[in-house]
């Protein structure tokens, strides 16, 4: 089975992107490492981005996935409106805010986990899944399979995946 990462399209300016505004280790603990912090009593993801850039939100909004300086995984309306039911078993979705406003973004928090990775940094061969994953042991390391790539062709969703070497 091939895996990959999720890539933003290639006419996305490279120097645009979201960062996170506020309690950042909050929002962090929570998506990436499992650990709640308060984040579940108040969850809101506030966005910023920089406003040297701003002439770009507008095109960087017409694409369903979106560089986030935290790595928090980042994806638009018409993304979680397709897939959320599809996904529902792997991940859970959180609305943001940009700069206090609300927004069409979404942030997605992978709650299958396992151990990926092998000795040399690989995937390992006997992992099977459905959609996504995190790594436990690494946990800002995740990956897609082709069955996730197939739903995001299926409605014509605007992101690329690099494989996973």
């Amino acid at each position: 089975m091939q895996f990959y990462t999720i890539y933003p399209c290639e006419d996305v300016n490279r120097d645009f992107s979201f960062d996170l505004k506020g309690n950042q280790r909050r929002i962090i603990d929570f998506f990436k490492f499992d650990e709640n912090n308060g984040f579940l009593n108040f969850p809101t993801i506030n966005l910023t981005y920089d406003e040297e850039l701003s002439d770009f939100l507008e095109d960087t909004l017409s694409y369903d996935f979106y560089y986030s300086s935290s790595g928090v995984l980042l994806f638009s309306k018409r993304f979680y409106e397709q897939l959320n039911q599809q996904l529902a078993l792997e991940c859970e979705f959180y609305k943001c805010l940009i700069n206090g406003a609300e927004s069409d973004i979404y942030a997605l928090r992978i709650k299958n986990k396992m151990s990926i990775l092998d000795q040399e940094e690989r995937p390992k061969s006997d992992i099977h899944l459905s959609y996504i994953v995190k790594d436990d042991e690494k946990p800002y390391i995740y990956m897609v399979t082709d069955a996730f790539i197939q739903l995001v062709d299926e409605y014509n969703l605007k992101m690329n995946f690099l494989a996973f070497c």
